[in-house]
């Protein structure tokens, strides 16, 4: 009786592992193809997300080690964070964490779970060129200025 009741959770401990390894691989491909599609963001002109992420990465390794160091703390918070609080108050605006959430204009509104890894995505975009390109303090740290990206897609 004991063995087959651990047989049992065996099996199960093995099918939750399977599952989790398969969406691990479809959200490592819909990155992948989604990053390598042009930005949906208009000032981004044609740029994929991978030329964006190099160019910056480019910009952000010609600063001071004082201003790196700020650029990729912020970026490795806002990005993992924010779009999925987004995404997740989007889905549902009546709910504790929507009601504590400070407003934003990159909030959506309306998304269905159908809607979700899209929405998810372009809010990877959003707070990604947020991050990286919108001034935010200019005048305490001027060296840590970036310039804005060279939008050419033919790199």
């Amino acid at each position: 009786m004991i063995r087959s009741l651990f047989s049992a959770l065996g099996i199960f401990i093995r099918l939750l592992l399977a599952i989790v390894l398969i969406a691990r691989l479809v959200l490592v491909a819909f990155v992948a193809y989604r990053g390598s599609q042009p930005m949906q963001i208009a000032d981004a002109n044609g740029m994929t997300y991978w030329q964006f992420m190099r160019e910056r990465i480019g910009a952000i390794r010609n600063l001071p080690a004082k201003c790196q160091q700020m650029h990729f703390t912020g970026y490795l918070i806002a990005v993992p964070v924010y779009p999925v609080l987004y995404t997740y108050v989007g889905m549902f605006p009546d709910s504790f964490l929507a009601r504590h959430t400070q407003p934003h204009p990159a909030i959506p509104k309306d998304v269905r779970l159908a809607d979700a890894p899209a929405t998810w995505w372009s809010l990877v975009e959003i707070v990604s060129w947020d991050a990286w390109v919108t001034p935010h303090v200019p005048q305490i740290m001027p060296e840590c200025n970036l310039k804005p990206p060279e939008t050419t897609t033919t790199k």
